[in-house]
């Protein structure tokens, strides 16, 4: 038996088991780093499984008396074992929806469109249009700013879109509203080069009268319009894809910000409250299929929570697969207590989801009389202290429960509301790398000494703040900023709080910054609790479901680097394979 230094404590601390080895266990995996989330044996060396639960985790000569004639048992061969990641905050149809996409904003030039292209071509299968969006929007922006109005980004070449696509069909739409066509595009438009041009728009054709596959005015609305219906057999396509790409970092369960379409589809809203939010049928067909191999989570939204009763949720229904019991509302765009100091004449505002701060604080006392727990995106040191008001009204008018309220990103609170914050006991939902491109902003809106509490992870730990890290995945919804899902990836800037490659010294405050067992637990057991699921997943220890994932090497200890070394080989799901496997 291999035996390693770092674990001399685990050899020395109880081993967790079972009440007897009998019946046999399924599953052992064993001579491995393992760290299980558990505050009083953090580490150990195997574990072992039987159906969908683990029955052991400590010594591996304890474990492995679980292994009978039928049992599996994998020699991990020091590499590491931990809870499944759960991330605390997704936007899973945004995702499916990006599957069929080519990110252009950013692009302004045809290399770079031609490079992304070719990834999409990769993954979309055949059949499907490849779409975009807005190319060269962000070069258009700053030429906006300095009073060019009239530039227009790059014409790709059709020759060499075709190179790329073949008979894919790809459809992508410039800043101005033109539109660029590839042949087999064309041709499913049935546009031609002797078609005419429609009444205010044309069609582009180069000096000897082909087709450049641009079109413009009419031209551009007719051939966007024409795309084939979103539908769910086309989400499903994707969402099968998204699912595995989640298993493959690791990531076994998700709170999604999710809506009931039943619901949706009988409800007049003053405005679009619901954008963002995941179609729950998509996680619903999945299952049905046997393609669901995440855990769901719904964040459903606030406004429209009085009618989930009649349609059978309530708080902590559901099962291990897809559980309700939280909701979702946005309080505002920035909203300051003082002018921002980089435009002095406005403060920020509520979101135009917001009805009003009366109803929005009625909302929140009775879907917490109703047992439900609230999340709130809020952005802003006034956004805080009003959402921080309507908690404690809820808490007031409705009495003593166990209650895990959010702050969703928790962007620029200020000290008053931290302590206040930790005084009720909230969970604040952040996004590592929100914090890297956004404290710029922070300081030219708030000033450097009111943005001190901006991303202040460690000061809220210190006042007792249950941290979850979510990566608000797929990314802004109009796909300025991609969010990366990686959970390596976003461990890494929650203990560092710098881009990878960069020195230590562009950190941001680094005293603000996670250790990796905090960040680690903000991955797995917080919001496993937060979600009131802390009995049955977000840590490894008996009778808990086998949710676990296996690492190259044990990201536990050694330095930040570390983790952007490491690999998934390894998830399961309730003790089955849904990626990789030894």
């Amino acid at each position: 038996m291999r035996l390693f230094g770092r674990l001399a404590l685990a050899l020395a601390a109880p081993t967790l088991l079972a009440a007897a080895p009998s019946p046999p266990a399924d599953l052992i995996l064993y001579d491995a780093h393992v760290w299980t989330a558990e505050d009083a044996n953090p580490r150990a060396e195997a574990v072992a499984i039987s159906g969908d639960r683990i029955v052991a985790v400590g010594r591996n000569r304890d474990v492995l008396r679980y292994r009978g004639p039928s049992t599996r048992a994998v020699d991990l061969h020091g590499q590491m074992v931990m809870p499944g990641f759960i991330d605390a905050h997704t936007h899973f149809e945004n995702a499916c929806d990006w599957f069929f996409e080519v990110r252009l904003i950013d692009v302004d030039e045809e290399a770079t469109m031609l490079a992304r292209l070719k990834e999409a071509v990769a993954r979309v299968p055949a059949d499907f249009w490849i779409t975009g969006v807005e190319w060269g929007g962000l070069t258009a922006r700053r030429q906006w700013t300095k009073g060019n109005r009239s530039y227009a980004a790059f014409e790709p070449r059709l020759a060499d879109v075709d190179a790329v696509t073949g008979d894919r069909p790809i459809l992508f739409k410039r800043h101005d509203g033109a539109v660029f066509a590839n042949s087999a595009a064309l041709a499913r438009l049935r546009i031609t080069p002797h078609k005419p041009d429609p009444s205010g728009g044309a069609i582009g054709h180069d000096a000897g009268g082909a087709l450049t596959g641009m079109l413009y005015g009419t031209a551009a609305t007719i051939a966007w319009s024409s795309l084939p219906p979103k539908n769910m057999a086309r989400t499903l396509v994707a969402a099968k894809a998204m699912t595995r790409q989640l298993n493959s970092l690791g990531i076994t369960s998700i709170h999604d910000i999710a809506r009931v379409d039943a619901l949706s589809q009988s409800t007049v809203y003053r405005v679009d409250v619901e954008r963002s939010h995941t179609n729950l049928s998509i996680f619903t067909d999945l299952r049905k299929q046997g393609d669901l191999t995440v855990r769901v989570y719904p964040l459903l939204p606030l406004r429209s929570f009085r009618g989930l009763a009649a349609l059978g949720i309530t708080p902590g229904s559901g099962d291990d697969m897809i559980r309700f019991g939280g909701l979702k509302a946005f309080i505002d765009g920035f909203l300051t207590i003082d002018p921002w100091q980089n435009h002095p004449d406005y403060s920020g505002d509520f979101v135009y989801r917001v009805t009003d701060a009366a109803t929005m604080q009625q909302d929140v006392i009775d879907a917490d009389r109703a047992g439900f727990d609230v999340g709130m995106h809020v952005f802003g040191d006034k956004a805080h202290k009003l959402l921080l008001d309507w908690y404690e009204s809820a808490i007031a008018a409705d009495g003593p429960r166990d209650r895990r309220f959010r702050l969703i990103h928790a962007w620029w609170p200020r000290m008053a509301e931290i302590e206040r914050a930790g005084k009720i006991g909230l969970v604040a939902d952040i996004t590592p790398a929100q914090e890297l491109h956004g404290w710029e902003q922070a300081e030219a809106v708030l000033g450097k000494d009111k943005a001190q509490t901006a991303f202040a992870w460690r000061t809220l730990i210190q006042h007792g703040i249950r941290l979850n890290i979510g990566s608000d995945w797929p990314g802004d919804y109009d796909k300025t900023d991609v969010s990366p899902v990686d959970p390596l990836a976003n461990l890494y800037y929650a203990v560092t709080r710098h881009w990878e490659g960069e020195p230590a010294s562009k950190a941001w405050h680094p005293e603000q910054a996670m250790t990796i067992a905090e960040a680690l637990k903000a991955y797995t057991i917080n919001p496993a609790w937060t979600a009131h699921e802390d009995r049955i997943k977000g840590s490894l220890a008996p009778g808990k479901l086998a949710d676990l994932v296996v690492l190259s090497q044990d990201i536990a200890e050694g330095p930040p680097e570390r983790l952007l070394q490491t690999h998934i080989t390894w998830t399961l799901l309730g003790g089955r394979t849904v990626f990789g496997g030894n």
